[in-house]
């Protein structure tokens, strides 16, 4: 998008902004939004008959005014009274009860009157008083409503202006680790990450090189921002660069062929000790032959040749060379059984074309590429991208001086998921020792790759595989929280009836009789004594009981229940994983406390979403102002369609799609 002028604007200058960044998290500006805390004023003020002290005075008057009416009326009606009367007591005048009747009526409708009079007059002052007060009262509650209003208007614009001098996205700072691992996406999320992340590392630390193994060439947009900027870079696209490549510069004969070796066998868990050294043993000595007219793998590739007895053309190797090979080094048998190996290294050195011409080391740079094409994925690929890992290690270990400035300070390596684990593990250790960040990106969670985490954050990006997600989602890690397990509601209900009736009776009867008779003789002289009895009892007894009772009884039962339990879930859900954008990513680090999730957008283009009313503080230099041949070059470099030669104009109103080029 222009500004008027006809200047392109472009993000660089936000973008190589000396803080390390991943990317930016969006800041809602209404959370920091404050209340407006006046109180806003009473809309009416109570009855003036009621809060009024005047009105109460006024009240009070006029019913003791009336009161003084009434006396004057009941003292005159009485006084006409006593008049009449005395009148007509005369001695030619009789009482009458018309003019008694006529003055009374007159006397009690003036007072009558006079009363009216009286009441209309306090009526019509109260409703006089109370609309005057009330009017009063309403212009004073307008106005200060109107104040009230207008304070809050200039609060309100005061925090619109205040929150809107906030920035929309603040910076994501990268981590304070030396190692950064990102995982999944896809290649427009990588490009925006390196572009977003390289820019910043380069303002902030210093020289960076990235290995873009992906085949895609994605840190073109990253070069181009460097040159723009006023960086030096240096890109090495290979395999078209190869011959004017410095992987093997400055390297020893125990160099080369420590380096050819771990490439040859770094990732094969199959290859045994002895078929390592056996290489080692072949290479070393075809090199030591070869060292003295410079080790290239053209040179190499003919010098395996001549051990299997291969028929030669060019003029890689000098007649003395040839036989030097062909009787010197290994006898026939010998070359004969190791064959194989002969002819693995052949075909190796074969097809990596004029790699090793170059014999020094290319120029210095800020941002120092080097990309692979996509067409250059065979074994002979893997092989070479194995060789760059191995020139990015020296490189960062003939420099220990990263954390002063000097050196490599940032090691991106992109499109790691084929090289060997123990060759990442390696670097990484390195890069650990010297002070050196290192950014490793995976497009996909493999078992190797899953292995290789936990040395520093992650980055986790879309992640389509559900079986990747949910690998991610493990590793992410788990939490307990308590969740409701079970509702229970019961209802019942028990009733009772019951009736008895019982009936119980006893009777009795009981007889006796008895009969005495008996003679004594107490002594000689005294006469016989007689006796004679009889008894006879008889008793009834009649005993009868009754009883009858009713027992009913009802019973209602309601009893609600809720039970929870502690559940162990993902901290992030595998479908979130899955259905992350393109250029947004989850940022996970395992600390003390726990695991510390955050969401990063890494689009480039957010910085321009961030200028004022009037000005574009982020708007860059024209882009004719860069170097032509810098320019001409990168444009060479980097002919992917779907990056397009230079920056696209932006759209304001929205982050655009940078997946496809604008009109």
């Amino acid at each position: 998008m222009a500004d008027g002028t006809g200047a392109e604007l472009a993000p660089w200058p936000a973008l190589f902004a000396p803080e390390e960044r991943l990317g930016w998290s969006f800041s809602d500006r209404d959370q920091f939004r404050r209340a407006f805390t006046e109180p806003r004023p009473a809309d009416a003020a109570p009855p003036v008959e009621v809060d009024s002290d005047r009105l109460q005075a006024a009240r009070k008057k006029l019913a003791g005014r009336l009161a003084w009416t009434w006396r004057f009326a009941v003292v005159g009606t009485v006084a006409a009274w006593a008049v009449l009367v005395r009148h007509d007591r005369q001695p030619d005048h009789h009482l009458s009860p018309a003019p008694v009747l006529i003055y009374g009526g007159v006397g009690a409708a003036a007072a009558g009157g006079l009363w009216l009079v009286l009441v209309l007059t306090h009526l019509r002052l109260v409703r006089r008083f109370g609309t005057r007060r009330r009017g009063v009262q309403v212009r004073r509650q307008g106005a200060a409503l109107q104040a009230w209003s207008a304070r809050r208007a200039a609060f309100e614009e005061q925090e619109t202006r205040r929150l809107s001098a906030l920035p929309q996205w603040v910076s994501a700072p990268a981590p304070g680790h030396r190692r950064i691992d990102v995982v999944g996406g896809n290649l427009w999320g990588w490009e925006a990450f390196l572009t977003v992340f390289g820019a910043s590392a380069l303002a902030s630390r210093g020289p960076m090189v990235v290995l873009d193994l992906s085949g895609e060439q994605i840190v073109g947009e990253l070069a181009r921002g460097a040159v723009a900027s006023g960086l030096d870079v240096d890109v090495q696209a290979l395999p078209a660069d190869l011959a004017d490549s410095d992987l093997l510069a400055g390297l020893d004969v125990p160099s080369l062929v420590e380096i050819f070796v771990e490439s040859l066998h770094g990732g094969d868990s199959n290859a045994t000790r002895g078929e390592r050294v056996l290489d080692a043993r072949l290479l070393g000595a075809l090199c030591d032959r070869l060292a003295a007219g410079g080790l290239t793998m053209p040179r190499i590739a003919a010098g395996a040749r001549v051990l299997l007895n291969e028929p030669h053309d060019g003029a890689e190797l000098s007649p003395a060379e040839r036989a030097d090979l062909a009787g010197q080094v290994f006898s026939e048998s010998y070359r004969q059984q190791s064959s194989g190996s002969l002819r693995v290294i052949e075909a190796l050195a074969d097809s990596l074309g004029g790699l090793g011409l170059r014999t020094h080391q290319r120029p210095t740079a800020d941002l120092r590429c080097v990309s692979m094409a996509a067409t250059w994925r065979s074994g002979a690929g893997d092989f070479l991208a194995d060789l760059v890992v191995a020139w990015a290690a020296r490189q960062i270990a003939g420099n220990a001086g990263a954390d002063a400035g000097t050196g490599v300070a940032t090691l991106v390596l992109a499109g790691a998921d084929e090289l060997a684990p123990r060759h990442l593990e390696r670097l990484s250790d390195l890069c650990n020792r010297r002070g050196t960040r290192l950014v490793v990106m995976f497009r996909h969670l493999r078992e190797a790759s899953f292995q290789m985490l936990g040395a520093g954050p992650v980055a986790f990006m879309n992640l389509g595989n559900p079986q990747e997600a949910s690998r991610a989602a493990d590793f992410i890690g788990r939490e307990n929280r308590f969740e409701i397990s079970g509702l229970t509601r019961t209802v019942g209900g028990h009733q009772t009836h019951s009736v008895s009736d019982s009936d119980a009776g006893s009777e009795g009867l009981s007889h006796s009789a008895g009969k005495q008779r008996g003679t004594a003789s107490p002594g000689l002289s005294h006469a016989p004594t007689r006796s004679w009895g009889r008894s006879w009892s008889q008793s009834r007894s009649t005993d009868r009981t009754w009883a009858h009772s009713t027992t009913a009884s009802n019973t209602d039962t309601w009893s609600d229940a809720q039970s929870t339990q502690r559940v162990y879930e993902y901290t992030v859900e595998p479908r979130v994983l899955q259905q992350l954008p393109d250029y947004a990513m989850v940022l996970v680090e395992h600390a003390a406390d726990g695991v510390q999730v955050k969401a990063v957008e890494i689009n480039p283009d957010i910085p321009l979403l961030q200028h004022t009313d009037d000005t574009h503080p982020d708007q860059a230099p024209g882009i004719a102002s860069v170097n032509a041949g810098a320019r001409r070059a990168l444009d060479e470099a980097f002919t992917d369609d779907a990056i397009g030669p230079w920056p696209n104009v932006v759209d304001h109103e929205a982050v655009p799609d940078r997946r496809f080029p604008q009109e």
